[in-house]
């Protein structure tokens, strides 16, 4: 280290409260699956040094007007599995980016629908 670095650098702790950190998770998630924040439910606890995420949350569902219409054009497959396992990777991935916290596990429950809708411009 340089002399610069040390005058810049200070004493302290820094702790993330449990509640922070699911109220960050829950953030992460609404991003991630596309709901609105109140229809996540996130826990968090500590897996053997990393963190253990649980999430109850109602899965987006696209109109199903344009899944009939995307599965008639082949346009690929709405596999609720698949965008779990993707969402996953990405919340891990945001935990670890804003909060320093390695991800262990994300377990997922769809606990309902949340419908998207489609503006309509008139």
């Amino acid at each position: 280290m340089s002399a610069g670095t040390l005058e810049n650098m200070r004493a302290g702790h820094t702790t993330i409260s449990a509640g922070t950190m699911e109220r960050l998770v829950a953030a992460i998630a609404a991003d991630a699956f596309r709901v609105p924040l109140q229809a996540v439910r996130a826990g968090v606890r500590d897996g053997q040094g990393q963190l253990s995420v649980s999430l109850a949350l109602a899965l987006a569902m696209p109109p199903l007007a344009e899944l009939a219409r995307n599965a008639r054009a082949g346009a690929g497959d709405y596999n609720v599995f698949q965008q779990a396992a993707s969402a996953r990777e990405t919340i891990a991935a945001r935990i670890q980016a804003l909060a320093g916290t390695s991800v262990g596990r994300v377990d997922i429950r769809f606990t309902g629908v949340h419908a998207e809708t489609k503006e309509r411009v008139v």
